[in-house]
């Protein structure tokens, strides 16, 4: 049986040619995954994670007869279905013999194992090795990164003479000079051992001088250990906390709503090391799983320091009692107001999950306490006053996951120390072996609240809000994709911009086709339709009104040779709230060379928009290594960049990227900010280097 499934997928598949390409896949893949999250949110994420897991697996490939259920999940892009597909066919078959044999597992199309082919390899099952200092020293990985970026022309806040300072101190201006400087040490033997440390200073803040006389306005480190005996894993330092759905704990970033409309369950990690420069989404302290049979133990403790608007100060008997309006989120230290935020007060939580793993039943328990050194104690408005008050809450939930054939069903349920409830359930299952259907249902009351909480929403944070998701994918005939999502949804209570409970709704429709490895295209349209308040200020009472935003893109992307690739987008939009209309359009063209002869990769982009902000876009550009570009497109103008790689040896690679917005009806950018710039263009440079040992 084996050598004929060998025999008909050798003769199938041109290894040689696939081969060839696949480094570039996997390098297109991580780009298409970020920007697809990116396309559905409004906030600054960090996916220095999901590029952290991809990369390693690109240079250290999973071994698909080795991998387990947690090995494929960190392979953010493989569904559910998918991973139940493989492991079920392992289990039925034995060793897979080749990567191309996947063809003949349910659920993986063409476009699936092209995505695939960076990341896995087929080997035999590798004997459990103990750790070896010896081996550990010849085989580690070891890679240093070096960064500086800058904002090319003047900006206003930089521009503050001394006399104007000698007289008041305290004027809001930029403290240091405009380079961001980062530099990044990691180390990994295998996936057994890594260690890393990660420091960044952020435009405008000191350096070495002043209130950072230390050098660099963050520090992180860290040191994990996996399958040390009973000790899954074991990490000290900074790290991230991923349990159940998210309702309790999820720390770093997750899928939502999105075209890839079969990923929307969550899958937890545990505990995974910590090395970006979100200064605030991580824990710091130690966290250890200990794995007991069919038993999983997971214990955490973390205590930081975190920065927080002070709002007032009582000294009692020696003792200060203080109170915090908000807590600070940027992670900038640049302004006087921005520093004395720094650190203002300490953050203590701790806590564990315990988790029960069957064949194809899972269920934990998640707990968490947390601690603030200080009262946050907002000013109340209507909509805000079930937010979190206090300087002490908890978290606790249970969750559960059941596998039957090819069905998943999963869930989880929550509350916290003012007895709120947050509920969601979910589904993967295939309707046709051509049509595969998800559904996720939650209930969110708006008295819960979990700090560090990330479950699937409409909003943020799972607090107030009850929803109905339906996603599917198609396979209509080959090489077509369709994948489609209707998402009802409705905030029983005020939100911020709703003076009233409202409810709407928001689909999304894409149609990929793909001819080739060479040539893909894909038209998208998406709707939301939500209340949020009138703007006029000619009107007394202040009430929701429909807000209708509209978008539709075409993207092609085509391979001309070996080494130059094309990829062109137009985009348009439209917003509209009561009697205001507004449309925009977005074109751009992508150029990407690399020579066969040359250690060179070179990317190119040209765009042309005219949007006013309520329509603009997002769209995410090819970076440096560990840096992320998904600027907003809005007013009207161009945008280039040019972003150069050169690999100078085995050992050092060096990047280079220029970008640079002209607006065609801007004379002054960022006009009253410390960010303003006399002129009509803004232009940014990066420079980094990696060495690796």
């Amino acid at each position: 049986m084996q050598k004929i499934k060998f025999s008909i997928l050798t003769i199938i598949f041109l290894l040689s040619a696939l081969t060839l390409y696949s480094q570039e896949r996997g390098n297109e893949t991580i780009e298409d995954l970020i920007e697809e999250i990116a396309a559905n949110s409004d906030e600054e994420l960090d996916y220095t994670t999901l590029y952290e897991d991809l990369t390693f697996f690109q240079n250290n490939p999973l071994n698909l007869n080795e991998a387990t259920r947690e090995d494929f999940e960190r392979l953010h892009f493989m569904n559910d279905l998918q991973i139940n597909s493989i492991l079920e066919y392992k289990e039925k078959y034995g060793q897979i013999l080749t990567i191309y044999e996947l063809q003949l597992i349910p659920g993986f199309e063409d476009a699936d194992i092209f995505r695939l082919l960076p990341f896995v390899s087929v080997n035999e099952v590798e004997e459990f090795q103990k750790l070896n200092i010896k081996r550990m020293a010849k085989y580690g990985s070891h890679q240093v990164f070096l960064r500086n970026q800058f904002i090319v022309q003047e900006q206003k806040g930089y521009n503050i003479s001394d006399s104007v300072i000698a007289e008041n101190p305290d004027k809001n201006r930029y403290l240091g000079n405009r380079m961001k400087y980062y530099v990044k040490y990691k180390y990994h033997y295998k996936d057994r051992v890594h260690w890393g440390v990660t420091m960044e200073k952020d435009p405008g803040e000191q350096f070495f001088q002043g209130t950072q006389k230390q050098g660099f306005d963050y520090y992180s480190g860290h040191i994990q250990l996996n399958d040390m005996g009973k000790f899954k894993r074991t990490i000290v330092g900074d790290y991230q906390l991923q349990f159940g759905q998210g309702l309790v704990l999820w720390t770093g970033m997750g899928f939502g709503k999105s075209s890839m409309t079969m990923n929307v369950k969550k899958k937890p990690q545990g505990i995974k090391k910590y090395g970006s420069t979100n200064e605030n989404q991580f824990m710091r302290g130690a966290a250890t799983i200990v794995s007991l049979g069919k038993f999983d133990i997971a214990g955490f403790y973390s205590y930081k320091k975190i920065d927080a608007n002070i709002s007032s100060l009582d000294t009692i008997e020696d003792a200060d009692v203080r109170e915090v309006s908000s807590l600070q989120i940027t992670g900038l230290h640049s302004t006087p107001n921005e520093v004395a935020d720094k650190h203002a007060i300490n953050e203590m939580l701790y806590g564990g999950n315990v988790t029960y793993k069957g064949d194809h039943f899972k269920m934990g328990l998640t707990f968490v306490n947390y601690f603030f050194s200080a009262d946050l104690n907002k000013n109340v408005k209507p909509y805000s006053q079930f937010d979190f008050q206090g300087n002490t809450g908890f978290n606790v939930g249970l969750n559960y996951n059941y596998i039957y054939k090819n069905i998943n069903i999963f869930g989880e349920a929550a509350t916290n120390n003012d007895l709120g409830i947050a509920v969601m359930n979910g589904a993967l299952f295939p309707l046709a072996p051509q049509m595969h259907l998800s559904v996720i249902q939650r209930y969110y009351q708006k008295n819960y609240h979990a700090y560090y909480g990330g479950s699937f929403a409409e909003g943020s944070k799972p607090i107030n809000e009850q929803g109905v998701y339906f996603g599917t994918e198609i396979y209509p005939i080959k090489h077509w994709k369709i994948a489609a999502y209707f998402d009802a949804y409705s905030f029983p209570w005020l939100k911020f911009r709703s003076n009233s409970p409202t409810n709407g709704f928001d689909y999304l429709v894409q149609a990929d086709y793909s001819a080739s490895r060479y040539l893909s295209m894909y038209w998208k349209i998406k709707r939301e339709i939500k209340p949020e308040n009138i703007s006029s200020s000619d009107i007394a009472i202040i009430y929701p009104q429909e807000l209708d935003k509209l978008s539709f893109r075409y993207h092609v992307k085509f391979s001309v040779s070996r080494t130059i690739t094309l990829a062109n987008r137009m985009e348009i939009s439209r917003y509209k709230k009561g009697e205001i209309t507004e449309k925009g359009y977005m074109i751009y063209q992508d150029f990407r060379y690399k020579p066969q002869n040359l250690p060179l990769t070179l990317n190119f982009r040209y765009a042309m928009f005219d949007a006013p902000y309520n329509a603009r876009f997002y769209a995410y550009e090819s970076d440096i290594l560990y840096a992320f570009s998904i600027p907003g497109y809005f007013y009207k103008g161009t945008r280039t960049y040019l972003t150069l790689k050169y690999d100078i040896n085995k050992s050092i690679s060096v990047w280079a990227r220029y970008s640079q917005f002209s607006y065609a009806d801007k004379d002054v950018l960022g006009e009253g900010s410390l960010n303003e710039i006399i002129g009509n263009n803004k232009s940014e440079v990066k420079l980094q280097m990696r060495i690796k040992l």
